[in-house]
């Protein structure tokens, strides 16, 4: 999987993201939660797609202290985001399509979230990477993402498979990866590691 065969994907899927994925992506407003944000936080989300999280980060924030950015490789995805923005009427939503494993936005953030991101993003190792960079010392970064299933006997490769068909990757070693760049990392696998959420907190 590469980064256009990604972008392809989404071409085709954004205008029918929202409708078709509430089934499947669960947990985001208690991963949102962990990012334990102040009201002027600032916060950066990798991957936002649609902006299905903005309201979970939003919850927290002042809307006029508090900022959330969103980064997305996708332009369609962003299209769909920027008119969820438009339609709610926050005043402190920023959508920049860049490329995750490269970005250099020049900033730190109090809070970073990936929510489904890491296993479909190509270069998944360099978009952790630059996400610490991003991370103030003292912030906290959490991932909310599929599982490997562990606990779904049979069923497990089933449901690998079928996500594997739709360009997510759940063997990838990200929570390995995790522990390596957050020593003091708190993993929480859900409904038999259908899903976790791991937080992280940068130290130095």
């Amino acid at each position: 999987m590469n980064g256009t065969t990604v972008q392809t994907f989404y071409r085709y899927q954004a205008c029918i993201y929202d409708w078709t994925r509430w089934t499947i992506l669960h947990g985001r407003k208690r991963a949102a939660a962990r990012l334990d944000l102040h009201p002027e936080s600032q916060v950066l989300e990798v991957g936002c797609g649609t902006g299905l999280s903005f309201q979970h980060i939003l919850a927290q924030l002042d809307p006029h202290r508090g900022r959330l950015v969103g980064v997305d490789f996708s332009p369609q995805m962003l299209r769909q985001a920027a008119k969820r923005v438009t339609a709610r009427g926050w005043p402190n939503v920023e959508l920049l399509n860049c490329d995750a494993s490269t970005m250099k936005l020049r900033r730190e953030f109090d809070g970073i979230f990936f929510a489904y991101a890491l296993t479909m993003i190509p270069d998944w190792i360099g978009a952790l990477d630059r996400a610490r960079a991003h991370l103030k010392v003292g912030g906290r970064l959490v991932v909310l993402d599929f599982g490997k299933f562990a606990g779904w006997g049979p069923l497990a490769p089933l449901m690998r498979g079928w996500l594997r068909f739709n360009h997510v990757e759940t063997l990838r070693p990200c929570k390995e990866r995790l522990r390596e760049v957050f020593p003091n990392l708190e993993v929480e696998p859900w409904l038999a590691d259908y899903n976790y959420i791991a937080v992280g907190t940068r130290s130095k």
